[in-house]
C-alpha cells in the first residue's frame, strides 16, 4: 500500500486568545456567484495538530488524523462576500494500489461545530462570510472536518458507519469596519466607486497567483466599468505571478505593483493610457512585455530595476511623455519601437535617462 505524502508544518498557528464563533458567521459560499473566485495554487500543506478521536486502524496505521488540509496555513482576511477555497486530502485516499483490508478516510463535509445540525454542515470546500469578520487582532478559530471510513474488500472500497471528525484551525487576519469603508468586494478584488459609471481596483481580498481584472463589475445591482488601478493597490504582494488587465483599464496608479517579488507576466488591455510612477518598479522576476498603442504617459521609474526584463515593445504612436528613468529596467534591455515613431520615441527615451547599453530596435 502506498502511503500518502504530506508536508507537516509544526507550530503553524501561534498561541493566542481563542475565539469561538457561531456557525452562522461563516459559510461555504454556496449562494455566491460562480465568478466570485480566482484560481489559486496552494503551496503548503497543513496537518491537524489536534483531533477529537484516536480512532486508528492499527493494522494499516491509517488514521483520519493523518489527513491534510491545504490552503489554510496563512491568516485570511474575511471581507464581506469573499470566500477562500481549501483542499482536503483524506488519509489513504492517494493509495492507488489498494489491497484487501486497506483503509481510507474520505472527507465529506466540514463545520464549526463538533456536533453540527444540518444547517451547520458545509459540503463545499471553501470558507467565508457574507457580512465579513471584523477583528482588531488576529483570531484563531476551530473547524471540524468529517471523514467517512472506507475499507477495501473484495476489490472494492466499501463504506461503513464510521464518520470521524478531526479538528483543524485557521486564523482570521485583522480587519476593521474603517478598513472596509466605501470599498466593495467581489470576485476576490476590492473596488471603489469613482463616479456614476466607473470604479477603481483598490486591493486584493484574498491570496491569488493570477489576477484577471474584469472589464466590468456589478455592485449593488449596477454595472460599472473598471477603469483604474489605485495607487499602492498590490504594493509588496509576494503571491501574484500574472496580471491580465481588463479591456476598460485606462490608468495604472503609482506604486500599484511596486516590489511584487514574484510577478512574472503582465498583459495590458487596449485602452491603457497612463502608468504611474514606480508602478512596476523593483519586480525582480518580471519578464518581457508589450505596451499597447493607446499608451500616452509613463511616469518616472515605472519599470525601474526589473533585471529579468530583456525586451520591451512599445506599440502605436500615441506616447507623449516618459518620466525619469521610467525604462531603466536594467543595463542591457532592448526597446522595440515602431518604425513610424522610432525617432520620436528614441528621443523621449534618451531624455528620460536610459542606460548607455540600452538597445533600440525598429519593427
Amino acid at each position: 500500500m502506498k502511503k500518502m505524502a504530506a508536508i507537516m508544518l509544526a507550530g503553524v498557528l501561534a498561541a493566542g486568545s481563542f475565539s469561538t464563533v457561531s456557525a452562522a458567521e461563516f459559510s461555504d459560499g454556496a449562494g455566491a456567484q460562480s465568478n466570485a473566485y480566482f484560481a489559486d495554487n496552494f503551496e503548503y500543506s497543513w496537518s491537524a495538530g489536534e483531533d477529537e478521536s484516536t480512532d486508528t486502524d492499527e493494522k494499516q496505521s491509517i488514521s483520519a488524523n493523518d489527513s491534510v488540509v491545504e490552503g489554510l496555513d496563512k491568516p485570511l482576511t474575511f471581507y464581506p462576500n469573499t470566500y477562500y477555497k481549501f483542499n482536503v486530502i483524506g488519509a489513504g485516499t492517494q493509495n492507488t494500489n489498494p489491497v484487501e483490508g486497506d483503509i481510507k478516510w474520505t472527507p465529506v463535509y466540514w463545520s464549526l461545530s463538533i456536533k453540527p445540525q444540518e444547517s451547520d454542515i458545509h459540503r463545499k470546500w471553501e470558507i467565508g462570510s457574507a457580512s465579513g469578520i471584523y477583528t482588531k487582532v488576529e483570531r484563531v478559530y476551530d473547524m471540524y472536518i468529517f471523514f467517512q471510513r472506507e475499507e477495501y474488500i473484495e476489490n472494492a472500497w466499501v463504506q461503513n458507519d464510521i464518520i470521524q471528525p478531526v479538528r483543524y484551525q485557521f486564523n482570521a487576519a485583522p480587519l476593521t469596519a474603517e478598513d472596509n469603508k466605501n470599498v466593495y468586494y467581489t470576485g476576490g478584488l476590492g473596488y471603489k466607486i469613482l463616479n456614476a459609471n466607473e470604479v477603481s481596483v483598490t486591493s486584493l481580498a484574498a491570496t491569488f497567483n493570477i489576477i484577471q481584472i474584469p472589464a466590468t463589475v456589478i455592485i449593488n445591482d449596477k454595472a460599472y466599468k473598471v477603469t483604474t488601478i489605485d495607487q499602492n493597490a498590490f504594493k509588496g504582494n509576494k503571491e501574484i505571478t500574472d496580471v491580465i488587465f481588463g479591456s476598460n483599464i485606462t490608468t495604472i496608479g503609482k506604486y500599484s505593483f511596486y516590489q511584487c517579488t514574484n510577478l512574472r507576466t503582465i498583459r495590458f488591455g487596449s485602452k491603457v493610457t497612463r502608468i504611474g510612477s514606480n508602478a512596476f518598479a523593483q519586480c525582480p522576476k518580471l519578464k518581457n512585455f508589450t505596451l499597447p498603442a493607446s499608451i500616452k504617459h509613463i511616469d518616472a521609474y515605472a519599470f525601474a530595476q526589473c533585471p529579468a526584463v530583456k525586451i520591451i515593445k512599445i506599440n502605436g504612436s500615441s506616447l507623449e511623455y516618459i518620466g525619469k528613468k521610467a525604462f531603466a529596467a536594467n543595463k542591457t534591455v532592448t526597446l522595440r519601437l515602431p518604425k513610424k515613431s522610432f525617432t520620436k520615441y528614441r528621443k523621449l527615451l534618451k531624455a528620460s535617462g536610459v542606460y548607455s547599453k540600452t538597445t533600440f530596435v525598429k519593427f
